[in-house]
């Protein structure tokens, strides 16, 4: 890897006059797009409209970035604008305000709950399969976004409004996605245009978030906390280190950031590890002898060693995010190249797990990368599945938690088939899903 200092990023090809590398950001196969520009170099400069981006392509600059060099970094364009799909809660809020409202939302993930929420889990996803009749046709991909709705609803909030705004959220999420990736990748003058795309994302943000705000208003008509839930936590915390308590709409955007976080991309990762499964009749063998020997009473998630595999290559080959971004809050070096304050990295976790130099013959789904000796070290500096650094998502273990517990959940009570001549069809918003996903419900 080149590190001369103060060298220049080559510009990816195909830019354009006014909307520079757009169009290209918004081709189906995003993360192709990103692969193919690894030949490029490990730097490379993409322009969104005017503006310079950098491309960082391996997972040593990511790393970087990211950890060595992580304060150096703040949230980019994509968080931006997000704000008005999730308000200023943890996904967008930025230095000292986000790390106290991390201090916050942490008690909710706090390992003693994991454990609780783990029995919940496995009852709310035995309950859901057990519903599936022989013979039927699902919609597996909208069965994995109920199914995730249910477990944080019911692991999370203990209020009957919340029903109806995690129902809202669902409905909503198509919209948002799409929306929100639209906007990242085009000009900042697209937001401003009366198009469909925008009138139809700016409605669904504002029917989120009052429904969100309705639902903290009701928590405090009935007396505030002490109901032990989310937003019972929330509305009694108090900054260790300013007793400050969180606003009633800062409240409301936790509840939004949850909602999207713990909805969208558990449940499009599922969907994709359910196509898998009944694409890889070797792989579903392996998952059903598990979930027939350990699966049933009180789940022991440290028995479910290979379901558990099976979710981290599903991870690696389906991870749902195609980019995300980081702003320099100062000028810094990464990789030689010399980036001034505001400049924005972009890095790819879907490109970067399917690196063949590092995960070999990479499209394929082999959960044994996972077993026995475990993964090189050069797969686990490039296995970046929930961020790196300050930034890590703070629900990774209840996200793995809740995929381990769904996927054993299928395998232990149902075979799911896909349609004769079915072939996959990708959309890409701000993540990568299936367009559809039929399948055909099998007895065990």
């Amino acid at each position: 890897m080149t590190t001369a200092l103060n060298r220049k990023a080559p510009t990816a090809p195909g830019k354009l006059p006014v909307l520079g590398h757009s169009l290209s950001l918004l081709r189906p196969d995003r993360v192709g797009y990103f692969t193919a520009l690894r030949s490029i170099g490990d730097l490379v400069e993409i322009k969104i409209g005017a503006r310079p981006y950098v491309l960082l392509n391996s997972p040593e600059l990511v790393r970087d970035a990211l950890l060595e060099q992580g304060s150096s970094f703040d949230r980019g364009r994509i968080f931006e604008k997000a704000r008005p799909y999730v308000g200023d809660g943890l996904f967008t809020s930025q230095g000292t305000e986000h790390l106290r409202q991390r201090r916050s939302v942490q008690p909710a993930f706090h390992h003693a709950r994991l454990d609780s929420y783990a029995g919940m889990m496995a009852d709310i996803a035995r309950r859901h399969v057990s519903a599936w009749q022989p013979g039927d046709t699902l919609n597996a991909d909208h069965e994995m976004h109920v199914l995730a709705s249910e477990i944080i609803g019911r692991t999370m909030f203990q209020s009957p409004l919340a029903r109806e705004v995690i129902q809202l959220c669902s409905d909503e999420l198509p919209t948002l996605v799409q929306g929100l990736g639209v906007r990242t990748v085009l000009p900042d003058f697209f937001t401003q245009l009366p198009l469909p795309v925008n009138r139809r994302y700016d409605a669904a943000c504002a029917k989120f978030r009052d429904a969100a705000r309705r639902l903290v208003d009701s928590y405090r008509e009935s007396g505030g906390g002490g109901r032990g839930d989310f937003v019972s936590m929330l509305m009694e915390a108090r900054d260790a280190k300013t007793g400050v308590a969180p606003t009633d709409t800062e409240i409301r955007d936790q509840i939004m950031t949850l909602l999207i976080s713990a909805i969208e991309t558990p449940a499009t990762t599922l969907a994709w590890a359910l196509y898998e499964l009944a694409s890889a009749p070797e792989v579903r063998a392996q998952l059903e002898e598990e979930a027939d020997r350990v699966f049933h009473g009180d789940v022991d998630l440290a028995e479910l060693r290979v379901t558990e595999a099976f979710v981290l290559e599903n991870l690696r080959l389906h991870h749902p995010l195609w980019m995300l971004m980081r702003r320099a809050v100062r000028p810094v070096t990464v990789g030689g190249v010399h980036l001034e304050a505001g400049t924005e990295v972009i890095y790819s976790p879907a490109a970067m797990h399917r690196d063949p130099a590092i995960f070999p013959d990479p499209m394929r789904i082999r959960p044994e990368r996972w077993l026995g000796d475990g993964p090189t070290p050069e797969m686990q500096r490039a296995f970046v599945p929930f961020g790196l650094g300050r930034r890590q998502c703070m629900g990774d273990a209840f996200a793995m938690i809740q995929m381990k517990i769904s996927v054993a959940a299928v395998a232990a009570g149902s075979r799911l088939s896909l349609p004769a001549g079915f072939r996959p069809k990708t959309v890409t918003t701000s993540v990568v899903r299936l367009a559809e996903l039929p399948m055909i419900v099998g007895a065990r």
